[in-house]
């Protein structure tokens, strides 16, 4: 897991997807899907050399005008676009992460009670929760500590897994958040021994980590079976803890489906 490997392969999968007809392209003789390098470069005014070494990830000078000309070719959307630009220009980000939660960051949480709470870092290692999450969510006083982590749980737990009510949308979800946070963290390292673990540990892991999706939302809904198996409807959101970037409070609110 390397940023020069990222680049190349999340601008190649990007680059697949796209319909060559719609851009004035003859779907003829072509050996692979989607638009060549040099019509890619072609339509983002590149050289068609320039945008090859880019795109295999090789220490070339870029300017953020370009990337963003290909980013437009490729129809990125913005939260793809933004995670480009983090993994060619890096995080832009010198602010310093604390290992310790905050007192009352663990006060906040634990006053949430009887709503779900817990505390998450950036490569969605859980530190720390309250007793409605433990019940309601999933109890991770149960299980090792290096195993405590919002993406291993998806694929390595399988108390956690029939918990949720679609799966497959959630580890989706879950895997295309992991990769926008890895893009702006500042420890990569952390991001790194979660990925190499669950390649070791998870086929299902290994194929959906090859989609190379990539998204992040603040806030959703989420269907999860409590520890008495009944199926609560929640609304959830994230904050980062403003002083102690890289690290976020995430809160649950029952909702009443109509």
């Amino acid at each position: 897991m390397s940023r020069s490997e990222d680049i190349k392969t999340f601008l190649l999968k990007r680059r697949a997807r796209l319909n060559p007809e719609d851009y004035g392209f003859s779907k003829n003789n072509r050996r692979v899907s989607g638009l060549r390098r040099e019509e890619v470069a072609q339509l983002a005014a590149v050289s068609a050399s320039w945008y090859t070494w880019l795109e295999q990830g090789r220490d070339i000078s870029i300017s953020p005008a370009a990337l963003t000309r290909i980013a437009q070719v490729l129809r990125l959307t913005d939260i793809e676009q933004d995670y480009l630009n983090a993994l060619v220009f890096g995080s832009g980000s010198s602010r310093r992460t604390h290992d310790e939660i905050p007192r009352e960051v663990m006060a906040m949480v634990d006053a949430l009670d009887p709503h779900p709470a817990f505390v998450r870092r950036e490569n969605m290692d859980i530190v720390y929760w309250n007793n409605a999450a433990k019940t309601k969510i999933f109890d991770w006083s149960s299980i090792p500590v290096t195993d405590r982590n919002s993406l291993k749980l998806m694929f390595i737990q399988d108390d956690y897994r029939r918990r949720l009510n679609d799966w497959e949308s959630a580890a989706r979800h879950t895997i295309a958040s992991f990769r926008a946070y890895y893009a702006t963290g500042n420890h990569p390292a952390a991001f790194k021994s979660v990925v190499d673990d669950l390649m070791a540990r998870s086929a299902e892991f290994r194929t959906l980590w090859d989609y190379h999706d990539v998204s992040k939302v603040g806030a959703g809904n989420k269907d999860i079976f409590d520890d008495k198996g009944q199926l609560r409807h929640y609304t959830y959101t994230s904050l980062e803890v403003e002083n102690n970037p890289g690290m976020f409070v995430i809160f649950y609110c029952q909702r009443v489906l109509e």
